[in-house]
């Protein structure tokens, strides 16, 4: 027997999910083509799907708790976060789509 307890195990399990989520994430963020995105994004999936199975079953348990968000607490988020338009940059109302002016500068 190897001395871990099934908490420790599901503990393990949530946080080796979360570091693969976090992997596949950034590799759709870098993805040069849509196939590759498609991909990490299908693993991305998966392995939430993985981990919310895995999350309720030490929720249940007892093995993770998490504090209710306070209705405050949401509506000051709310309050903070303007609604933004589907298809628009952050903090703007320009569309994605939209291509910039070449301005000489190489990145």
């Amino acid at each position: 027997m190897n001395g871990l307890s099934d908490k420790d195990i599901l503990t393990d399990l949530l946080n080796d999910s979360k570091l693969a989520s976090e992997g596949y994430h950034k590799g759709m963020l870098e993805s040069a083509n849509d196939n590759v995105w498609n991909t990490f994004m299908r693993l991305h999936n998966d392995e939430l799907t993985g981990a919310r199975v895995i999350f309720n079953l030490m929720q249940q348990r007892g093995w993770y708790q998490v504090e209710p968000a306070q209705a405050s607490g949401a509506y000051q988020y709310q309050q903070a976060t303007p609604y933004q338009a589907p298809g628009t940059y952050p903090h703007t109302t320009a569309p994605y789509h939209q291509t910039a002016q070449h301005t000489g500068t190489t990145f």
